[in-house]
């Protein structure tokens, strides 16, 4: 399931739904916000199917793939198309939150291979789907000057170093500390 919707960013917006004239720059707002999430989290949020190629000089029975949380393998192959590993939970176990892939049985990985597989959550966190929108909305309104000025400061709570404009405080807030990793 997506982060966001446009039916959802249009509610947050207060957008009729029938009114289609701005979908296509609000899916570009929508796209930017699951990008600023996945990014700030360092982890692959929005469910998608994702090809690594992975090199390994020698055999190996346990490697981590780029993209976590994982949610199933779809394929191990050969970057030649000569040997083909099995998936089935015997043969291969899949940590999804981190990552880690170990060869339980069978032969072991070696060479070059393109893994392919599903990462991202099943169901997305309520507070990562509300950072989502809240980022959705800071950045169309400030788009289009109906902000106003806020006397006393802004959501942002004051520049800190390494942080942009682009995400609210609160949006931070919600999604925590960033984890390391790579998105």
């Amino acid at each position: 399931m997506a982060i966001v919707t446009l039916a959802a960013a249009k509610a947050q917006l207060n957008i009729p739904p029938s009114d289609t004239s701005e979908d296509v720059e609000l899916q570009t707002y929508i796209d930017a916000a699951v990008s600023a999430v996945e990014t700030q989290l360092g982890q692959v949020v929005d469910p998608r199917t994702v090809l690594d190629q992975l090199d390994f000089h020698g055999s190996v029975t346990s490697f981590v793939l780029r993209s976590a949380p994982v949610i199933s393998l779809t394929s191990v192959v050969s970057l030649d198309g000569a040997q083909t590993w099995a998936l089935s939970a015997p043969v291969m176990r899949v940590d999804g939150p981190s990552g880690a892939v170990t060869v339980l049985s069978g032969p072991p990985i070696r060479g070059s291979v393109l893994v392919t597989y599903q990462a991202g959550y099943t169901a997305v966190p309520a507070n990562f789907r509300l950072a989502a929108l809240i980022i959705i909305q800071h950045l169309w309104e400030t788009q289009r000057g109906t902000m106003g000025v806020q006397l006393g400061g802004d959501d942002s709570g004051g520049w800190m170093a390494g942080r942009g404009f682009a995400i609210p405080r609160r949006a931070q807030e919600l999604l925590g500390p960033q984890l390391p990793g790579v998105a």
